[in-house]
């Protein structure tokens, strides 16, 4: 079989061209989708129908599937391609329908902490739906919205308000806020319910609209699709429904809680996922200069639990410490996973390999299954 001879610089020089024209018309047909998705979008809004339409979004992705296979390209390609471009376009539809949606028009809302990272998130997300927003913060830091210097005097004005500071410092601004008896809806947004516990109850004991909320989410995120909001029940209903109206134009998942509920949970998605990261990140910390090497010649698996972890260890410490230290569940879920590695460890140190078999065996029916017994 003849050796086929390399390219010439112009032969090369014309498929980048070409390749060039592509790309660019990739880019035409990406902002062509759009176009037609702000036009599907509108008649959501104006019919009223859900943002999300999942048995639609999985006929694209199959489709796209099929159609990559038969012209010989992975169908993960096109899976990913789809599922981005999807994303993105719940994203924009989100975000039109939440300015039309004028949900705050003429009220008034307090984020208190609104200068810190969520704080700034949860003012712009009001700041969007048609709030007139002010920000408690003493943190020196230029904000578009207005300062409330002194919001205890005027905590009647508002129609919200919403508690966005640290964990430590917030069970004594919601003990502070059923003293003042505000008529408007109160909620915080902290990752763990147990260290306000007595400040939420405080406020329910007072007569006072209130309940919790969570977004499980960081502070850059745009569009909610795919993201879960958890909404605590602090014995208010009416409280509870509208806090949970308040994000019903985004394509964010709504789930209901009890304060126990909530930390238990939290305990398992937040206090175990961290916990194992940051030592994973740790144990690799002390490995000093081999870790450029770990790089070079790491597994997918390593790659992708590197990318987690690096993550997870580049957040506030402080944070990370408090959701574990303020979680009276944290030393369960860490005693069972202290377990579960010793025995593990131990199959391999014994050879017991039938003992790391069915572990993994039983790890992956029960997950696969969705099943926690």
């Amino acid at each position: 079989m003849p050796v086929k001879p390399p390219l010439t610089a112009d032969e090369l020089l014309e498929l980048r061209d070409r390749l060039d024209d592509i790309d660019s018309g990739i880019v035409d047909l990406i902002a062509e989708r759009q176009a037609v998705v702000t036009a599907i979008g509108d008649h959501k809004l104006r019919t009223g129908a859900p943002l999300r339409h999942y048995a639609r979004e999985r006929e694209v992705i199959d489709r796209g599937m099929a159609r990559a296979e038969s012209l010989g390209l992975p169908g993960a390609v096109a899976r990913d391609v789809l599922e981005t471009l999807i994303h993105h376009s719940l994203g924009n539809q989100e975000t039109y329908k939440l300015v039309q949606s004028d949900h705050g028009a003429g009220r008034r809302a307090l984020v208190i902490g609104g200068l810190g990272r969520m704080g700034e998130w949860m003012s712009r997300y009001l700041d969007m739906v048609g709030y007139h927003v002010a920000v408690a913060d003493p943190v020196v830091k230029v904000t578009p919205f207005e300062r409330a210097e002194e919001w205890e005097q005027h905590a009647d004005d508002y129609d919200l308000i919403v508690v966005a500071v640290p964990l430590r410092p917030s069970n004594d601004i919601l003990l502070r806020l059923a003293e003042l008896k505000p008529r408007g809806l109160i909620f915080d947004i902290g990752s763990l319910k147990s260290p306000m516990r007595t400040g939420l109850e405080a406020l329910t004991e007072a007569g006072c609209r209130v309940c919790s909320v969570h977004p499980m989410f960081g502070p850059n995120e745009i569009g909610l699709s795919g993201r879960h909001i958890l909404f605590v029940d602090t014995g208010n209903r009416e409280a509870l429904s509208e806090a949970r109206a308040l994000f019903a134009h985004t394509a964010a998942e709504c789930v209901d809680l009890s304060l126990e509920e909530h930390d238990e949970v939290m305990a398992w998605v937040l206090g175990l996922s961290h916990l194992v990261n940051i030592a994973f990140a740790s144990a690799l910390a002390e490995s000093g200069e081999a870790v450029p090497l770990l790089r070079q010649i790491s597994s997918s698996t390593f790659n992708a639990q590197l990318k987690v972890a690096a993550q997870v260890v580049s957040e506030n410490p402080r944070l990370y410490y408090e959701i574990q230290q303020g979680n009276h569940m944290t030393g369960d879920v860490a005693a069972r996973f202290r377990r579960v590695f010793d025995e593990l460890t131990r199959s391999v140190r014994e050879q017991d390999e039938d003992s790391w078999i069915r572990a993994m065996e039983i790890a992956n029916s029960r997950i696969s299954s969705g099943s926690p017994d």
